[in-house]
């Protein structure tokens, strides 16, 4: 298996657990979130689920890193800091780190979640 390849096993947990039609294609550059809508206690309930089906060690897995709670609403702090990020460059307070399937491969490879191994490999300024 190519390193961006998904495994037939990972793409029919991830249709199950969240009813993607067999019609839609399923990327390794998908994020749960973002792409599936997959948030709060649904990403809580899959992300339970799927180290239970791969045998994945949760390792440093931050579910705030990638997720918002369920009914976790910011929106008056959220427009100004979004205005604060705007106007003087600032960090905005909602921004999450995406979850991509390519993400959810390694961890089933290696058995645990480890971020730094996970998260998308970088290149080099020289590559670019």
């Amino acid at each position: 298996m190519q390193p961006q390849e998904v495994s037939a096993e990972l793409e029919a947990f991830i249709r199950e657990e969240i009813g993607l039609s067999p019609k839609q294609p399923l990327r390794p550059s998908d994020t749960l979130e973002n792409d599936f809508g997959i948030t709060g206690d649904d990403a809580d309930d899959f992300m339970g689920a799927f180290s239970k089906r791969f045998n994945v060690e949760p390792g440093d897995f931050d579910f705030h890193r990638y997720f918002e709670m369920e009914g976790f609403s910011v929106w008056p702090f959220s427009v100004f800091t979004n205005w604060l990020h705007k106007r003087w460059g600032i960090k905005k307070y909602n921004e999450r780190e995406p979850l991509t399937v390519a993400m959810l491969q390694r961890a089933i490879d290696l058995g645990v979640w480890e971020t730094e191994r996970l998260r998308e490999p970088k290149m080099p300024p020289e590559a670019r």
